[in-house]
């Protein structure tokens, strides 16, 4: 056997060449665990291209590609831009800031595994975020990244020495995790970081000072007039990160192939080499996140980005079984709900293991279904030649929000249709998805109109997408007050009846306002401690005490978007009568030239100035 085909499964050109036979197969309906359905593939597309336009009508260009960046600005706060303008204006040219923001992005994406459905982080600063999953991910090394956790000498960088002598006790620390408050893997995540320290120091050709940043300079001496083809920035990651992998995967003649597996509907009656299928999803994530800061500051062109595919994960392949292009086949669905069933998951979703063929076959089909989904999401785009969109544009618009979104519709809780059995949360979270699915439902749709038709000045979502009854809301300050500029972070928890009840809220950020009832019957008020008490979270019915009217109270007709407008109309109208806030009602009466500079100073609290 040559080495060589062990070469060619490591590289991009083999992930799409093996994916396409497996779509010649699917195409005569002969795969070996799922049938194909064409007409659900149109459906596929027509989601997708539903989701693109409403999302991004007229103006497709702006499409960023699928990558990193988006996950640090998290709530539409622009923590990237915001550190890259610190950083200029500390002195830092382009090329330092395009090996800082490799540096961050690689960490980060190396970090960003199954956080656990219970793991947040709350961030610092004025955002004061709480986020779980990717995103909680991409805060927490931010913020560890910013302080010089990844670093032996300045902050806002990553080095080898560093790396090999990060302990668990820094990861706790970074992570704020705790037994309340758990990161799945914490031990695992230090042993992978401790690795790539390792990895940087032992390959200086492509990490010359021990930084991943240093690749630039690598690609920079490949490059012809500036150019540089995604085939030399895969070698980097491919070869120089090779050791940080585990390595009880396939291997072929002794080369270890990372992310590639046997596959049944890939051709057995020749070589070995031929019966797998190379994916190297985590590769080709990274490879997506770090092209960005190297073209767009490094000063080199990546040519040939088209030789990546898509990602082979459950939201792109969810899409297309949810859709009706997919269907396990009767024998393999009726396998995975057994099993399912003996792993303790309620509802008939099918599970897993991912080296099965069926997950195997799951990944490849999804990638090149993919490939099919550009062509026809673009023609019905009408967008052709240079107008046309990206694969990684699609990806970041279409595919993965929409095998999102179609996920929320079909499941209580958002999960896949085929679940996995090496997620540690996906348990959990299905257990949870069956509990209380009247309320997660209403939950999801509100979520979605908030996303779609959002209200200037407010933003609201779930702290986790696998706990929709914990939200976090951002509530910007109304113009003319002196409440204009901030933004007020708060919390609502909806009880398990939600909406037959309302939530309750609370700001988590000082807030100094003097109300109570802001018009005759409504009750408006900001207590000390942040609790927001006002007519329409009351629960239904009529008030024992006859300050409001049942209509000024809860109902299930009442929405999450409502609650947030009437917060913002009480911050715009202080009032003092029957005053929450004590000390606020003072101020406000005897002195409201020192009352407006109290909220003025809390606006800039929240803007952490």
């Amino acid at each position: 056997m040559s080495p060589s085909k062990a070469q060619y499964l490591r590289s991009l050109p083999s992930v799409r060449a093996r994916a396409q036979l497996v779509l010649a197969k699917a195409k005569v309906n002969a795969l070996t665990n799922f049938d194909v359905d064409w007409t659900g593939f149109g459906a596929a597309v027509d989601y997708v291209v539903g989701v693109i336009k409403r999302d991004f009508a007229g103006r497709y260009a702006e499409i960023p590609p699928h990558g990193r960046w988006q996950h640090f600005n998290v709530g539409g706060v622009p923590r990237v831009e915001t550190l890259v303008a610190e950083w200029e204006g500390a002195g830092a040219d382009a090329t330092e800031v395009a090996k800082r923001l490799v540096d961050l992005f690689l960490v980060s994406v190396l970090l960003d595994a199954g956080a656990g459905q219970t793991w947040t982080y709350s961030e610092p600063g004025f955002a004061r975020a709480t986020v779980g999953r990717s995103e909680g991910l991409a805060l927490a090394s931010l913020y560890m990244f910013t302080a010089g956790q990844f670093s032996a000498g300045a902050p806002c960088r990553v080095d080898a020495a560093a790396l090999q002598k990060l302990t668990e006790a820094d990861l706790v620390a970074g992570t704020q995790h705790s037994p309340a408050n758990a990161l799945e893997g914490l031990h695992g995540r230090v042993t992978l970081l401790q690795g790539l320290g390792a990895a940087l120091a032992a390959h200086p050709e492509f990490f010359a000072t021990g930084r991943p940043g240093d690749v630039l300079d690598y690609l920079r001496g490949a490059a012809v007039d500036g150019a540089v083809s995604v085939e030399a920035l895969w070698t980097a990651l491919m070869d120089g990160l090779e050791s940080i992998w585990p390595k009880d995967r396939t291997s072929l003649d002794g080369v270890f192939l990372g992310d590639a597996w046997p596959l049944s509907s890939l051709p057995q009656d020749g070589e070995p080499w031929e019966r797998i299928a190379p994916f190297h999803k985590l590769s080709q994530w990274l490879c997506y996140s770090i092209i960005v800061p190297l073209e767009k500051y490094g000063g080199v062109r990546i040519l040939h980005q088209d030789l990546q595919t898509g990602l082979p994960e459950y939201r792109n392949g969810g899409l297309f079984v949810d859709a009706g292009a997919l269907a396990l086949k009767p024998a393999v669905a009726a396998a995975g709900v057994a099993a399912a069933k003996a792993a303790g998951l309620a509802g008939t979703v099918p599970l897993f293991s991912p080296d099965e063929d069926v997950i195997v076959e799951w990944r490849a089909i999804t990638l090149g279904l993919l490939d099919e989904s550009l062509a026809a999401v673009n023609e019905r785009l009408g967008l052709a030649g240079d107008d046309a969109l990206t694969l990684v544009q699609m990806l970041e618009a279409g595919t993965w929000k929409g095998g999102r979104e179609i996920a929320a519709e079909k499941r209580a809780g958002g999960g896949p249709p085929i679940a996995i059995k090496s997620d540690g949360t996906l348990t959990a979270m299905y257990k949870a998805g069956a509990k209380n699915s009247t309320a997660v439902r209403r939950l999801m749709t509100e979520y979605r109109q908030l996303i779609n038709e959002s209200p200037d000045g407010i933003s609201a979502g779930p702290v986790d997408e696998n706990n929709f009854f914990e939200w976090e809301c951002l509530i910007q300050g109304p113009d003319d007050t002196p409440f204009e500029g901030g933004v007020f972070p708060a919390t609502l928890t909806f009880p398990k009846d939600y909406p037959l009840s309302p939530p309750t809220m609370k700001f988590t950020c000082e807030m100094f306002h003097p109300n109570g009832r802001s018009r005759p019957g409504a009750l408006t008020a900001v207590y000390k401690d942040g609790t927001v008490c006002i007519s329409i979270l009351h629960p239904p019915g009529d008030d024992p005490n006859m300050y409001e009217s049942a209509s000024e109270r809860w109902s299930p007709i009442q929405s999450i978007e409502k609650i947030l407008i009437s917060v913002m109309s009480m911050l715009a109208e202080p009032n003092d009568e029957s005053g929450a806030n004590i000390d606020a009602c003072k101020v406000w009466r005897a002195d409201r030239e020192q009352y407006n500079r109290i909220v003025r100073a809390n606006v800039r609290k929240t803007l952490g100035m």
